[in-house]
């Protein structure tokens, strides 16, 4: 039972960890984006994107564009409305793998808390030739 729980901890885990990398490459692109000045041309440079090769072996090419497209119209409007959003950009990417941290430290601390759980559980008992513990009977 407890392998059960690291094995469901490390899937969660590595779903965890490439979305926070994938949202920590879209955040820098963006930061360097906008660094560039090129702010209001945001939804064009979209296009460019360097998608890792590890993720376009895993996920749709397409539905990643579509995403990137509405982070980037979100963060073009942003930039217009806030300013200093540009600015912000750059603790963006830093502040992704301090939350990645944060998120794994809670998962570990579930996954440990469920091990010791389990630990704690009673065992069954087997029964052999109609007695159990000692000789009483049942």
């Amino acid at each position: 039972m407890r392998w059960l729980i690291w094995v469901g901890f490390a899937l969660v885990w590595g779903v965890w960890t490439a979305g926070v990398a994938v949202a920590a490459q879209l955040l820098g692109w963006l930061a360097s984006v906008l660094g560039a000045g090129d702010g209001g041309n945001v939804a064009q440079a979209v296009q460019a994107i360097p998608w890792p090769a590890w993720l376009l072996a895993w996920v749709d090419r397409a539905w990643l564009d579509t995403m990137a497209a509405a982070v980037a119209q979100s963060w073009a409007w942003l930039t217009k409305v806030l300013p200093v959003a540009a600015t912000v950009a750059g603790w963006l990417v830093p502040l992704a793998w301090v939350v990645w941290g944060l998120g794994t430290a809670v998962l570990l601390a579930g996954a440990i808390g469920l091990h010791w759980l389990v630990g704690r559980l009673p065992t069954h008992r087997t029964v052999v030739w109609g007695t159990v513990d000692g000789g009483r009977r049942h």
